[in-house]
């Protein structure tokens, strides 16, 4: 499925019926990252899975700042007529979702970061991502793509996992530079909204890898006393991808989160 957006398509997915989860996926990935969770949570809720600028099967947007991505996630939820919804984020999709919840905070029901913050980036994070992006102007996508996915777990999964580390460099390594490079920039020129969480009605979900390398402890940390309302989760021995790592675990945080949402 899809729609367009200021000349630009967006692809979704939609699956299931009842209350409607929104996920959102992170830096050089799509929404295929939840395809082991939209089997089970469809069968109970309505699911929506987005494809952020220029990744999986979505357009590049002419505007590439995180906001824009926020304003073409909710010409999907227009499009759908989506009144209410709880809203997951993982990592870049966790920055968002927070742009969304401050242009739209009226109607999320519950809001999850997952391996996710809401601070601006420190400098040595910003000078990281520059180096970055001069690696893929010089070389491309395919020389970045181990470095990249191997950082993201644990060297004990990268060793046990190996057939699936390698098939998740090899997408990685399928998404357009461009792509890459645009989510790079967005990401180093995101806006601080901490005040959002301080001042959102819904409840917020934070999962967060006691060896997560991609979110610092210190940011994943400060966090936590913002939201009035916080469920936090922290998964001891996992890095940055919790929905492989620790998947029922993962699942079953998120459905008890989506219950009291709607209790």
């Amino acid at each position: 499925m899809h729609i367009f957006y200021n000349n630009s398509k967006v692809a979704y997915q939609k699956v299931g019926q009842g209350q409607i989860l929104v996920f959102l996926h992170g830096f050089c990935e799509d929404s295929t990252m939840w395809a082991d969770f939209v089997p089970l949570l469809s069968k109970k809720y309505t699911i929506l899975t987005i494809d952020l600028s220029g990744f999986g099967d979505s357009d590049l947007l002419k505007n590439k700042g995180i906001a824009a991505m926020a304003d073409a996630v909710l010409a999907v939820l227009d499009a759908e007529k989506v009144r209410s919804c709880i809203l997951i984020g993982h990592s870049m999709g966790g920055y968002v979702s927070l742009a969304l919840a401050e242009k739209r905070p009226e109607i999320l029901l519950g809001l999850g970061l997952f391996h996710s913050h809401p601070y601006k980036d420190s400098q040595a994070k910003i000078d990281n991502r520059l180096k970055t992006i001069r690696f893929i102007e010089r070389h491309g996508i395919a020389p970045f793509a181990g470095h990249f996915v191997r950082n993201l777990f644990p060297s004990d999964f990268v060793d046990n996992n190996k057939p699936f580390v390698e098939e998740l460099i090899h997408k990685t390594s399928t998404h357009h530079s461009d792509a890459v490079i645009a989510a790079s920039y967005a990401m180093i020129d995101r806006d601080d909204r901490a005040n959002v969480l301080t001042n959102l009605a819904c409840p917020t979900l934070f999962i967060i890898g006691s060896l997560d390398h991609a979110i610092s402890t210190e940011h994943s940390l400060k966090q936590l006393s913002l939201p009035n309302i916080a469920s936090v989760h922290i998964l001891e021995n996992i890095g940055h991808m919790g929905m492989f790592e620790a998947p029922v675990e993962t699942l079953e945080i998120m459905v008890d989160f989506i219950d009291f949402c709607n209790s």
